[in-house]
């Protein structure tokens, strides 16, 4: 499946940029999540448990940050695999800075599921990844603003 979309986060791109590297404000701004943990400067291991409908399971992954080019672009790839499921994620990333103190983001990749998850059909499939993909940026951004708060104290 591909995915692509846009967000406006509500500060400067440096921020943002610092802010998608940090592992503890992605373990909270991806539903499910138990840990995530650095294993190099772009690689990170975790665990989550995700429900999708009626099948539900815990994956464990890992989540690489390659092509990196800070504070602008950089490739986002995830691998998970669990009882229920396994799946597979690549996008690129591109932080434009429109010069109002606000960062769009523009995203764009492709994501593939496999195994029983796979049963609960590709419309709930693509709504679900859409909502936590929503939610999870919302919170980063809400995490944003408080770092923000805390610099400007």
């Amino acid at each position: 499946m591909k995915i692509q979309g846009e967000y406006v986060f509500d500060g400067p791109r440096e921020e943002v940029w610092d802010l998608l590297r940090d592992p503890e404000v992605l373990a909270t701004a991806l539903p499910g999540t138990q840990s995530l943990t650095p294993v190099s400067e772009n690689e990170y291991e975790g665990k989550m448990h995700v429900r999708v409908g009626p099948v539900s399971g815990a994956f464990s992954g890992r989540v690489i940050a390659s092509n990196e080019a800070p504070p602008e672009s950089y490739t986002l790839t995830v691998e998970g695999n669990g009882k229920a499921a396994f799946v597979k994620a690549s996008g690129d990333v591109l932080l434009i800075d429109p010069g109002d103190g606000t960062t769009l983001m523009k995203y764009e990749g492709e994501f593939q599921v496999g195994g029983k998850l796979v049963s609960v059909g590709q419309r709930l499939i693509d709504s679900v990844s859409k909502r936590m993909l929503r939610h999870g940026l919302d919170t980063m951004n809400k995490a944003l603003q408080e770092r923000m708060l805390e610099v400007g104290d």
